[in-house]
């Protein structure tokens, strides 16, 4: 490259003109040579971020030992400081306690797995008429798949603040609506 081409000129013109105090060929080789090295290092950088983008594409974070694994906050932290580890979130669909269905996926909450849940058990085909499950769920596209998707099953799946609204201090507060 010119740079490149550059640099060569500069460091024949510093070979003639060895004698020179204050070597100005120099001080532009030094110059020259400093911002090589720092586009370089951007360079690397710039790929080393790409490279780790392809890796985790729509998730937020990648464990470096299991490119598939995502970083999650896990309940048996025994010191309760809140690490982060690389995990799987596993859901299993019941009824009686028997399993009806199972499926792992990456992301760490559970709104977004139940729709491909419900799709991978082909629920429609199955008698099981009420779908239950805690307010991590709860979710206006849940709601919605349910009523449009899934018309013949009944969804009970409380919304985050359902308990909160329901109690007393909730109900007297004149700032809530």
């Amino acid at each position: 490259t010119r740079m490149e081409l550059r640099l060569e000129s500069l460091e024949k013109e510093v070979e003639e003109t060895k004698k020179i105090s204050p070597n100005p060929a120099k001080h532009q080789r030094r110059t020259l040579k400093s911002q090589k090295r720092k586009l370089f290092e951007k360079r690397n950088k710039l790929l080393e971020h790409q490279n780790q983008m392809s890796i985790y594409g729509t998730r937020n974070s990648y464990s470096k030992t299991d490119h598939d694994a995502t970083f999650m906050r896990v309940k048996e932290d025994h010191m309760r400081n809140g690490q982060l580890k690389p995990a799987y979130n596993l859901q299993i669909a019941t009824c009686n306690q028997f399993v009806l269905g199972y499926d792992v996926f990456q992301n760490p909450t559970d709104t977004r797995t139940l729709q491909p849940l419900l799709e991978k058990m082909r629920l429609a085909d199955q008698p099981h008429r009420h779908i239950v499950a805690d307010a991590g769920y709860g979710s206006e596209n849940n709601y919605r798949y349910l009523e449009d998707e899934l018309p013949q099953h009944t969804g009970l799946i409380p919304y985050a603040t359902m308990l909160k609204e329901q109690s007393k201090k909730w109900k007297t507060d004149e700032r809530k609506v």
